[in-house]
């Protein structure tokens, strides 16, 4: 099984790198391959209605594009959820977790949002209608790497704290779930640039040392295309001679940014060794035409 074709597809990469577009250019291009994509985002985000020119998201998946639905998890919906799951009925897991007592100390207590959402993740993986698999592929936008290799490692933090009951049980699903080579994957989004590039070979390292999650794809994005063709660069002389100098002088920096953004993706490729795909600087930008780009490359 190809990396690509996992239901669980988690993305992160350093804030500004175009993560949540190249996470909603890839759940347009799984629709277009006849597969049934859900892009979950985090309570806290609140971006994929402005990316899909969408209404606002909820809780519960909603289409936002043709066979393309999008979920954000809401901490307190994921938390009735969670509840039921013990209590068996909603309406009395809703009275519970609206609770004033309880609701504050569900709010305070350190980790239980990132609990009840991993749950909510895992329960949108394991999801069938009639046999099949109701989601596939499962599409999360992740936060920024250090938040996200926080959220990714808290089964392992916790796995010494709660070693039987609900929570132990609770726990060893998520661990297996995420490290899961089957049904997992973690894709990192970069730039051809130095600072975004340094911190995805950090997360890289991180990740590789720790062994848990098992890593996708490497998404480059934004790569400049060559600025001039090859017979047009034969010429920067005799163009220069006719009085074009500050055309050729324009085209040799831009050739410049190329090469050296070129230079950047060529390294990343070889120290990392993951699965790669450049995705191009389009302008004005157009989420279809890189799942176009997507699913041509997969």
């Amino acid at each position: 099984m190809t990396s690509e074709t996992r239901r669980l597809q988690l993305f992160t990469g350093k804030g500004g790198v175009g993560k949540s577009s190249v996470v909603a250019a890839s759940a347009l291009a799984a629709a277009r391959a006849g597969r049934r994509p859900l892009v979950v985002e985090l309570g806290h985000r609140a971006t994929m209605a402005t990316v899909f020119e969408a209404p606002a998201i909820g809780h519960e998946p909603t289409e936002v594009a043709p066979g393309v639905h999008a979920a954000n998890i809401d901490f307190d919906e994921a938390l009735v959820d969670y509840v039921a799951e013990h209590a068996k009925v909603r309406a009395l897991a809703r009275r519970i977790v609206r609770g004033d007592a309880l609701r504050r100390f569900f709010h305070a207590a350190p980790a239980v949002s990132e609990v009840v959402t991993l749950r909510m993740l895992e329960r949108l993986e394991e999801a069938t209608v009639r046999g099949e698999s109701r989601w596939d592929p499962v599409l999360v936008d992740l936060d920024a790497t250090g938040h996200a290799l926080m959220f990714l490692s808290l089964p392992e933090v916790f796995a010494d704290l709660a070693t039987r009951g609900p929570l132990a049980r609770l726990l060893r699903g998520f661990t297996a779930l995420l490290s899961d080579h089957e049904r997992t994957a973690l894709n990192l989004v970069t730039l051809p640039d130095e600072l975004p590039a340094q911190e995805t070979r950090e997360l890289h390292a991180a990740l590789r040392a720790k062994g848990s999650v098992p890593l996708g794809r490497l998404f480059i994005n934004r790569v400049p295309a060559p600025p001039v063709s090859e017979p047009t660069r034969a010429r920067y002389a005799e163009l220069e001679r006719a009085g074009w100098d500050a055309e050729v002088a324009l085209a040799r920096r831009l050739e410049s940014v190329h090469e050296r953004a070129t230079a950047i993706a060529d390294r990343l490729e070889r120290e990392l060794e993951l699965p790669t795909l450049r995705l191009p600087v389009l302008e004005p930008f157009d989420l279809h035409q890189l799942a176009t780009h997507l699913g041509g490359a997969s």
